[in-house]
């Protein structure tokens, strides 16, 4: 199933969205807090469910509901609120349930099933296609494609690196408009303002017609401040790494490797390919992230006489990061209490020229 959550409250809606990925029964979720985005975006996505708040500002749920089924008459709906005053109005749009803030996980299951239920009378026989798009920014840009658990990228050619790193700036800071004085200082520096100018008008020019031939909701807006690449329903590794390193369960030994996972989920730094300035801050910021939790698994990986796989988590550092200095005392360390003399060796002789160059 294509699912919208529709909240005017963003924590609410990553709750929600994180709790309808955990049953296993959606193949992509589309959160929005702007009701009348997600009534646009669902002229184009045509969702199979819609998860509505009732209580929002401007547009509420029940009227959001209205309009989506008077677009659709197949969309399912559910509503989610804290009061429950309006089920009796809930009903009266044929929702498919109403959902009681805070939720329960076995209510919301219970939930699910019946929309489950529901789709297979509404579509005996249709064969869904389902698609999901996603954007990699671990080690290099790179776009793909999801479709029924087949991951396949896509291929794209840039006119110019120019444009590529111009995009890559806004998807750093997508949603947010960035204004033409920065853009033109970060990529076209020392360059008078009227030269600049034109090079920024001509690169993003580049860049829409690339867009418009990617099969992805993401669009480049322009106001008086400067431009924005606006995103919907994409999934960018690096936020959603972040996003489920907080949400992972206390390190023991049911857990330990989902931990191992996001560990191997880190690529290589933050657009690590082509070095730009710009990204350094971010690509310091996350790899300290990343070591630290890699850090944190092997001490737990050595307390659990897990030697081997803590020496291949090792390796998997020095492989991205050659010079760390805790990871290569920790592989000597490894290398002698598991009989290995000779790599101990080596990785002593590497650490003592690693430290020389650094003197």
């Amino acid at each position: 199933m294509k699912a919208f959550v529709v909240d005017d409250e963003e924590l609410a809606c990553k709750q929600l969205k994180k709790m309808l990925q955990e049953t296993g029964a959606f193949q992509s979720i589309y959160s929005f807090t702007d009701p009348e985005q997600a009534h646009d975006e669902a002229a184009k996505q045509k969702p199979d469910v819609v998860f509505l708040d009732i209580e929002m500002p401007e547009i509420n749920g029940i009227e959001l509901a209205e309009a989506l089924q008077a677009d659709d008459e197949k969309i399912q709906v559910v509503f989610t609120t804290a009061y429950d005053e309006f089920a009796i109005k809930a009903f009266e749009l044929n929702a498919i349930d109403y959902l009681l803030k805070p939720m329960l996980k076995p209510r919301l299951e219970k939930a699910v099933d019946r929309l489950l239920k529901n789709l297979q009378t509404i579509k005996p026989d249709e064969q869904t296609k389902v698609e999901q798009y996603g954007i990699e920014c671990f080690d290099s840009l790179k776009f793909y494609k999801i479709e029924n658990g087949v991951k396949t990228y896509i291929p794209v050619k840039w006119r110019t690196s120019r444009a590529r790193e111009l995009y890559a700036y806004l998807l750093k800071e997508h949603d947010r408009f960035v204004s033409k004085e920065t853009l033109m200082d970060l990529l076209w520096p020392g360059v008078d303002t009227a030269k600049g100018t034109t090079q920024l008008y001509t690169t993003i020019y580049q860049i829409r017609k690339l867009m418009e031939k990617l099969p992805i909701n993401h669009h480049i807006i322009k106001n008086d401040i400067g431009y924005s690449l606006t995103l919907t329903g994409i999934a960018i590794d690096v936020e959603q790494w972040e996003e489920d390193l907080v949400q992972l369960p206390k390190l023991e030994r049911s857990s330990y490797k989902k931990y191992i996972q996001l560990f191997k989920t880190y690529k290589n730094h933050y657009f690590e390919e082509y070095g730009y300035l710009w990204a350094e801050p971010e690509r310091v910021r996350l790899s300290q992230i990343w070591l630290e939790h890699a850090y944190q698994l092997i001490e737990f990986l050595i307390q659990q006489s897990n030697k081997a796989e803590a020496m291949d988590i090792c390796q998997q550092i020095a492989r991205i990061e050659p010079d760390d200095e805790r990871t290569m005392k920790t592989i000597i360390k490894l290398y002698n209490e598991m009989g290995n003399v000779d790599g101990a060796i080596r990785m002593y002789e590497r650490y003592k020229e690693s430290k020389d160059a650094m003197n």
